[in-house]
């Protein structure tokens, strides 16, 4: 017995669309985000896709200093987002997650 196909709600599109344009609306300081997260200046630049020594000046004093851009602040936000809900995920959600991860999908093309 299969699972019934539905039709995608406005809610459903606009978490597509919000996936697609991560969190345009949506930017997070850097203190706000590392009152959550412990994370090095290396893991800060993975996240925020600068380098190392774009972080380093976040966190200069002086005429150095320089603050996140818009972009970093949006995927801070982003990745606070997807963090947060893997931490608020129910436990039976983590297993179908893993137990679709393990079996093997077939080959549509050699049906």
């Amino acid at each position: 017995m299969g699972i019934a196909a539905k039709n995608p709600t406005q809610r459903h599109w606009d978490a597509f669309n919000a996936y697609l344009n991560p969190l345009n609306e949506y930017l997070m300081e850097l203190d706000e985000f590392l009152r959550h997260w412990e994370v090095s200046r290396e893991e800060l630049a993975f996240i925020c896709d600068c380098s190392l020594t774009t972080v380093n000046h976040w966190f200069s004093q002086g005429i150095d200093r320089r603050t996140p851009s818009e972009k970093h602040k949006q995927r801070l936000a982003l990745v606070h987002h997807i963090w947060t809900a893997i931490d608020t995920e129910p436990e039976y959600l983590q297993k179908l997650r893993e137990m679709y991860r393990q079996k093997p999908r077939k080959n549509l093309n050699n049906s």
